[in-house]
């Protein structure tokens, strides 16, 4: 029984140095994007990356999410054993239930070490627009407003060639866009080799409706390197979501990175849904900006849609009004805003907009605005 004693139980704390170690990594990696994109984001990540996905991607389900709710019911279940275990009986049960917390700790930390390890020091590798060496200046109002404008044009003209519902609101087959972004993926990595992967369909989660009542559209789970998307919101985005998150597949961790690349590869597929998806997400937030930017600019822009994209815009508004601003959904963005921002993301989840940006330097880097 001696390593049943209190004094061995804590020195197990010990172990917890690996937090420190870590964080202490992080930093380091912080100041040498060059050499984290160039040793671990292109050399050691694809390999960890590849070998989990190769048992993981051929399950039909969401590995991820059946795993964390066996485990926190087995975390469960073990609590209250040993909580009626130290009030029954006592003898040796206290010692039980030290061990018990010390091991939800020591798991903690090494799980804090693996998110790492696996996949969080691409946080601090080379941004997706030093890989594509975009220009970098300020933009005026008038050419994010000529932007929205072929954003909105493109959007248009795919509106057309997209299925509806029998409301009139873009709708899509699940099975088929999984596979469309498979492909788009793989003709995207074509011609940009940095971009190049086997990448695996996005993973349907079971419990989309949770997804909908926490504001979550995707969510990239890296124990089992799985894109994870929830099927349960409007269609218009849901393709864009599984971009973006097959986007942190690549590894690529910061979101404003996703959803560039998602844009990016949404914008040259062949599948005209996810192509539409791809131009519509862009357009919100293009527009988005511009409306902050130039009320009257934006009022000229949205007189140029067309009722097929002011319908899917509606649906999805009416959507987000059912669940947003209550207290789960505070509570999920809330703490994802500060998940982001210890990752050094300074704006937390307004980085998701900080897209903007990079979708004016791509239309500056192909000569846009000499036209």
């Amino acid at each position: 029984m001696r390593s049943r004693s209190i004094p061995r139980q804590l020195l197990r704390l010990l172990h917890l140095f690996i937090v420190p170690i870590t964080y202490a990594l992080t930093r380091l990696a912080e100041r040498s994007p060059a050499l984290v994109d160039a040793i671990y984001s292109s050399k050691i990540y694809p390999v960890i990356r590849d070998a989990v996905s190769f048992l993981t991607r051929y399950v039909p389900f969401s590995v991820a999410e059946i795993s964390v709710c066996l485990l926190a019911a087995a975390i469960v279940i073990i609590a209250l054993i040993r909580v009626i275990r130290l009030i029954l009986i006592k003898k040796g049960a206290l010692v039980e239930m030290l061990s018990f917390v010390i091991s939800l700790l020591l798991a903690a930390g090494y799980l804090f070490f693996a998110f790492y390890a696996m996949w969080g020091f691409n946080y601090y590798r080379l941004t997706a627009a030093e890989k594509l060496d975009l220009p970098d200046r300020q933009y005026t109002s008038e050419e994010l407003y000529s932007v929205c404008l072929d954003l909105a044009s493109k959007a248009k003209e795919l509106r057309e060639q997209v299925r509806v519902d029998t409301g009139g609101v873009f709708c899509g087959d699940l099975d088929s866009m999984d596979d469309a972004v498979v492909e788009a993926y793989k003709t995207f990595g074509e011609s940009r080799p940095s971009f190049k992967a086997n990448v695996p369909p996005a993973k349907h989660i079971i419990a989309s409706e949770f997804f909908n009542r926490c504001g979550i559209s995707g969510i990239y789970i890296f124990l089992t390197e799985e894109p994870n998307i929830n099927v349960n919101e409007p269609f218009l985005y849901i393709p864009f979501s599984a971009a973006h998150e097959t986007a942190h597949y690549l590894g690529y961790a910061r979101e404003q990175d996703a959803n560039f690349i998602a844009f990016l590869v949404c914008r040259d597929a062949k599948d005209a849904s996810v192509s539409y998806s791809g131009y519509m997400h862009a357009l919100v937030n293009c527009g988005n900006a511009l409306a902050s930017a130039d009320k009257d600019l934006y009022g000229e822009l949205w007189s140029t849609y067309s009722e097929g994209m002011k319908a899917d815009f509606a649906d999805y508004s009416e959507y987000y009004n059912r669940y947003a601003d209550t207290d789960t959904w505070n509570a999920s963005n809330d703490l994802n805003d500060s998940y982001l921002k210890f990752n050094d993301q300074e704006k937390g989840v307004l980085s998701y907009s900080e897209d903007v940006g990079l979708i004016l330097r791509f239309y500056d880097s192909i000569g846009f605005f000499r036209q």
